[in-house]
């Protein structure tokens, strides 16, 4: 692929935000709902957090779900109830974003550096 062909958008953001973003520009794939979205993005987020320090994949989804940062991502989610977070789970679970043993689906986890990461679409015109 030439460069003739390429468009280039940065986008400045901070940590929390490039989530949002990330699912935002995959919604044709995943399909969610706004709802999902800010949720799951809160679920990278502090995955992603989590990671920088834990390097061991099943303590971090562990931690991840523990009770206390459930509660700090319902607390981000405007003091979302538990009911309601439970039931926005058991949404992401259905649309087989979320394992059933609370692993995110990997294809959603975007890999990421310390100074953020690029998203490529490549476009393929059928004739």
């Amino acid at each position: 692929m030439g460069a003739t062909n390429m468009n280039i958008k940065k986008i400045a953001t901070d940590k929390k935000s490039i989530f949002r973003y990330w699912l935002e520009f995959l919604r044709p794939y995943h399909k969610l709902r706004n709802k999902q979205i800010e949720a799951l993005a809160l679920m990278l987020y502090y995955r992603y957090e989590l990671s920088r320090e834990i390097h061991n994949e099943s303590m971090v989804c562990t931690i991840l779900f523990s009770t206390e940062t459930r509660n700090k991502m319902r607390k981000d989610l405007d003091d979302m109830s538990q009911k309601v977070f439970n039931n926005l789970l058991t949404s992401l679970r259905k649309k087989k974003v979320l394992s059933k043993s609370n692993k995110i689906n990997p294809v959603l986890i975007p890999k990421m550096s310390e100074n953020g990461f690029k998203l490529i679409f490549d476009f393929e015109v059928k004739q």
